[in-house]
């Protein structure tokens, strides 16, 4: 039998867990050698909305990991008892994941930096306070919004003055 990427169907955000689980289920029956690889794919990006406190994690492919291996079917009928997995998939005519597909696949998904993503929720003339950094507690307004580097300019009073400062989405809270 050769070796072929499998795809596990599990619970979202149990993706390593339910991996460690396979591994030890693999271990304690001296199967360890019957899958060669695993994948699971990584967190795409990170959503800031408002301040630091607030941070949630999307995953690429959430509910989701790969594989390689040569599994009967009485394995992955033990496999899919586990607590968390939904489905096993592949190994099948029906559902054959070809080696150069998943390669490019996880090739992709690790090269890119896996980098916070800010949700912006900033238009031009919201009031907003500064929650960190020099500026910490300050009031200004919008005056630009640059999503690309994840930076809003704002106007500050400082001394009197209109005094322009660039602060990341993260440091800002709206009033």
């Amino acid at each position: 039998m050769a070796k072929v990427w499998y795809s596990v169907q599990v619970w979202s955000g149990w993706e390593e867990k339910v991996k460690a689980m396979v591994e030890e289920l693999l271990s304690r029956k001296g199967m360890s050698n019957k899958v060669e690889r695993f994948f699971v794919p990584p967190s795409k990006e990170i959503e800031v909305t408002f301040s630091p406190e607030k941070q949630f994690v999307k995953f690429f492919y959430s509910g989701y990991f790969l594989m390689l291996g040569e599994i009967d079917e009485e394995l992955k009928e033990e496999i899919k008892r586990l607590e968390g997995v939904l489905d096993v998939i592949g190994g099948d005519r029906l559902y054959v994941f070809r080696t150069e597909e998943v390669e490019k696949l996880i090739s992709q998904l690790v090269v890119e930096e896996i980098k916070p993503k800010p949700r912006y929720q900033f238009t031009q003339g919201d009031r907003v306070r500064i929650t960190e950094g020099p500026f910490a507690n300050f009031i200004g307004v919008v005056d630009e919004v640059k999503p690309d580097k994840g930076k809003v300019k704002v106007l500050v009073s400082i001394f009197g003055r209109e005094t322009p400062v660039e602060i990341e989405f993260a440091y800002l809270q709206k009033i």
